[in-house]
């Protein structure tokens, strides 16, 4: 009995740590995707721009 109950409470410490906020971990990294995307666009839509722009005007690609 004692040998589930150091079980139980070794289980319920990994469970208690994934739910942060009350998010699952599996939610973590979904968001942790979401803010990479999130940054990626804010790095590459600029420069993609300012490429086309260039092309556009006849410039250097």
């Amino acid at each position: 009995m004692h040998e589930d109950q150091a079980a139980m409470v070794k289980m319920g410490i990994g469970a208690g740590g994934a739910v942060f906020y009350g998010l699952t971990l599996n939610e973590w990294v979904a968001v942790a995707t979401l803010l990479y995307l999130a940054m990626q666009i804010g790095l590459l839509v600029p420069k993609y721009w300012r490429l086309m722009v260039g092309w556009w005007k006849g410039g250097k690609a």
